[in-house]
């Protein structure tokens, strides 16, 4: 039996280059990293701006920063809209000693969850409520779509 092995040159231009793509794979994974970083931080901000708006009734940061479909599920159950739910900002906290913490931010991609607890004082009582607040990046800048109120008990 005979083989006839010729061996010829390989044209380079055709060679597939592991490195070039393995560095462009790093490229995108460190930017996909970055943005997620901007948007983390960007959402602890609006974060403590929702909470601030509640505290002072600022019905104007709010108009500004939920969506027009807005709906908010309340401790006790109900389901309100923006309107209603603004109404409700209008008309104060009803608490004080307002404060936060256990913020989780979870961007994923052009929608983000936000989970945290309120302490607050109501009627002279301590009382805390865990929320999550869903953000949607929608025209450049992020608008908050949903809120999920849960007394803790």
């Amino acid at each position: 039996m005979h083989l006839d092995v010729r061996i010829r040159p390989v044209d380079r231009s055709r060679v597939w280059h592991a490195p070039a793509v393995v560095e462009t794979a790093d490229a995108a994974v460190a930017e996909a990293r970055a943005e997620e970083a901007e948007a983390v931080c960007e959402l602890h901000r609006l974060n403590e701006h929702y909470i601030r708006a509640f505290v002072e009734s600022d019905v104007a940061w709010y108009d500004e920063h939920l969506s027009a479909d807005f709906t908010c599920s309340l401790a006790d159950g109900k389901r309100i809209g923006k309107d209603e739910f603004l109404r409700r900002i209008a008309t104060g906290p009803g608490v004080t000693a307002v404060r936060y913490d256990e913020i989780d931010v979870r961007p994923l991609g052009e929608v983000a969850l936000v989970h945290g607890v309120t302490h607050y004082m109501r009627g002279g009582s301590p009382a805390s409520t865990r929320y999550t607040d869903v953000w949607r990046y929608q025209r450049g800048r992020w608008l908050a779509i949903a809120a999920q109120l849960t007394a803790v008990v």
